[in-house]
C-alpha cells in the first residue's frame, strides 16, 4: 500500500470521528436547553423493529407533534421524543420492509395518522402499532 493511501483513509477516519464528536456535542446542547426550558416534560419511546438479521423491520416515525417537527431524542438503546404535558396531537407513520422474490426489498408505507394523547409531567411513556387492529398502541412506561 502506498504512504498516499494510508494518509487518506487516516485523515477521512479523522475528520469522521471530529464530524461525530461535534455533532453529539451539538445534539447533547440542545437537548440540556429543551430540559431546562420545559423542566416537566415527558418522554415518549418509539417501540418498533429497526433492526432484523433477515431485514424484517417495522419502523415508527413521529412526523409532527402538534403540527411542527420536533427532534428526535436517544434513550439508552431506543429513540424517542419529548412531550409537553397535556393533550399533545401525534402525526405517526408507520412502515414495513421485507426481503422480496421479484425485488430487492418490499416496503410497505402506511398512510400517516393522527393521534390525540394526554401526556403527565415527568412521565416516560412508549408507542407502538398493532399491525392486526391496524392502530397505534400509547401506554406508560412503569419502572
Amino acid at each position: 500500500m502506498s504512504l498516499q493511501y494510508i494518509l487518506f483513509l487516516g485523515g477521512f477516519f479523522a475528520i469522521a470521528i471530529i464530524f461525530q464528536i461535534v455533532a453529539v456535542t451539538i445534539h447533547n446542547k440542545s437537548k440540556q436547553q429543551f430540559e431546562s426550558e420545559n423542566p416537566d416534560a415527558s418522554i415518549m419511546l418509539i417501540k418498533d423493529k429497526q433492526f432484523h438479521p433477515l431485514g424484517f423491520t417495522e419502523t415508527l416515525n413521529c412526523l409532527t407533534i402538534n403540527g411542527e417537527a420536533r427532534p428526535m431524542i436517544g434513550e439508552g438503546f431506543n429513540r424517542g421524543f419529548y412531550l409537553l404535558p397535556g393533550q399533545n396531537v401525534l402525526e405517526l407513520q408507520y412502515e414495513t420492509q421485507r426481503p422480496g422474490i421479484l425485488h430487492k426489498w418490499v416496503r410497505t408505507t402506511y398512510d400517516p395518522q393522527k393521534i390525540e394523547v394526554t401526556v403527565e409531567a415527568n412521565k416516560k411513556y412508549q408507542i407502538s402499532y398493532n399491525k392486526k387492529a391496524q392502530q397505534f398502541l400509547f401506554e406508560e412506561i412503569t419502572k
